[in-house]
């Protein structure tokens, strides 16, 4: 096509995946809190799906119920990387304008 320069589009493809790049290892730093739903356990994960941390109220540990711990758990952790990967998607989702481009976003 006449006027098209395509090595326009691919710069600006290029400093778009930097861009996000840079969000991206920005996000890594930042975290999501998730409590459980009786507030006995809170986990803290950052927005490149890695647990930072668990706390557990003494009041969760009844051992004599160590699976309902172990469920809560479970529930608490994943709930927080639902979050965490929410917050990624939407934080990618700023720089990009909206476009969904695979393996970056």
């Amino acid at each position: 096509m006449p006027g098209v320069d395509l090595n326009y589009f691919i710069r600006q493809a290029n400093k778009l995946t930097e861009k996000i790049e840079k969000r991206k290892q920005e996000l890594a730093e930042e975290t999501v809190e998730k409590k459980s739903a009786n507030d006995l356990i809170t986990v803290t994960v950052n927005c490149a799906q890695e647990v930072k941390s668990i706390k557990i109220a003494p009041a969760a540990v009844d051992p004599n119920d160590v699976a309902m711990l172990e469920d809560l758990l479970i529930a608490t952790v994943n709930a927080a990387l639902v979050d965490s990967k929410a917050k990624m998607q939407a934080e990618l989702g700023k720089v990009s304008g909206g476009i969904k481009i695979p393996g970056v976003t």
